[in-house]
């Protein structure tokens, strides 16, 4: 076998059934806009290629872990969007790490060099351009609500990219590169743009600053639009995905990483500490550094206004 072939079976034996090549050049071409130091620190100039990857995710547990600081609030939920329900990056980044090191070690038996594990690299939710590596890779094709929408599955996944060693070159793509331009099966719908509920996708393109997702993890006051239109959400927005025909979460996929259910109670988010709210967000999507805590109380204060408003 081919060393990508052999990384191909690798990656679907790890559960990473939508993968596709990138090469050295691609890569570098996509992450021509980064700045030099972060693309050199992240090895992207190291790397010989890369596989982009994708992860369907499903509607996530209908209810959160029994044992959580907040179960026993009573009160109203403040909703969560069902990538945030559970940590689906952290269960594609323990994938990842799966079908690597099954790699390198048929990589190996094969009498290939497969290089050192630390020469091996996977990126989930980070600051690499994952949604342009993932058209890069061939894995779909960009929705007009801006995200990466896969045959099957529509934009009900996370991305993520596995680095390979300089060892391991991949050939580019021969033709055309790949589109950044919308999907032009979906263009003529216009069903995420009537549904998004500030105006943020429009014909023309897309405004994040209008965009509710946009603005969930940032501390602060909101734009007048963006705080009018919050309702009872907590983190994240799916209007513009539930009203694609083409969005279609897994219903066989499941993690037991991070499960949050639907929603927290908007009640317990608003008055908890920020360091107890820390502590039981650990190991969620949540729990993320970038995330600020005052962000996601406004939200919860938000959120009781919406359910308790007449």
């Amino acid at each position: 076998m081919l060393p990508y072939d052999i990384l191909s079976a690798s990656l679907r034996e790890a559960g990473v059934t939508a993968h596709g090549p990138v090469g050295g050049a691609q890569l570098r071409d996509a992450c021509a806009g980064m700045p030099r130091e972060l693309a050199s620190r992240l090895c992207v100039d190291r790397a010989g290629g890369a596989a982009g990857v994708a992860l369907a995710y499903g509607e996530g547990p209908a209810h959160g872990d029994p044992g959580a600081a907040w179960s026993g609030h009573a009160g109203p939920l403040a909703r969560l969007a069902r990538f945030a329900r559970a940590d689906w990056y952290a269960e594609l980044g323990s994938r990842l790490k799966a079908a690597a090191a099954l790699c390198r070690t048929r990589l190996r038996d094969a009498g290939h060099d497969p290089g050192a594990p630390g020469e091996w690299r996977y990126f989930v939710n980070s600051r690499l351009p994952e949604r342009r590596l993932a058209l890069a890779a061939g894995l779909g094709k960009l929705g007009r609500h801006g995200l990466v929408m896969l045959p099957e599955r529509g934009s009900a996944v996370v991305l993520g990219l596995l680095l390979l060693p300089v060892r391991f070159p991949i050939p580019d793509r021969e033709g055309e590169p790949p589109s950044r331009a919308f999907d032009p099966s979906c263009e003529g719908c216009g069903a995420c743009l009537r549904a998004c509920p500030t105006g943020a996708i429009k014909a023309s393109g897309f405004a994040r600053e209008l965009c509710l997702q946009n603005w969930s993890s940032v501390p602060g006051s909101l734009p007048a639009a963006v705080e009018e239109a919050w309702g009872d959400r907590l983190y994240g927005c799916d209007s513009c995905q539930e009203a694609c025909p083409r969005f279609a979460p897994d219903p066989a996929a499941s993690t037991r990483r991070g499960c949050l259910g639907p929603g927290l109670p908007a009640g317990w988010l608003a008055a908890a500490s920020g360091p107890e709210i820390r502590a039981a967000l650990k190991g969620s999507a949540l729990g993320m550094g970038w995330i600020a805590v005052e962000a996601l109380r406004r939200n919860a204060a938000l959120a009781l206004r919406h359910k308790t408003s007449p």
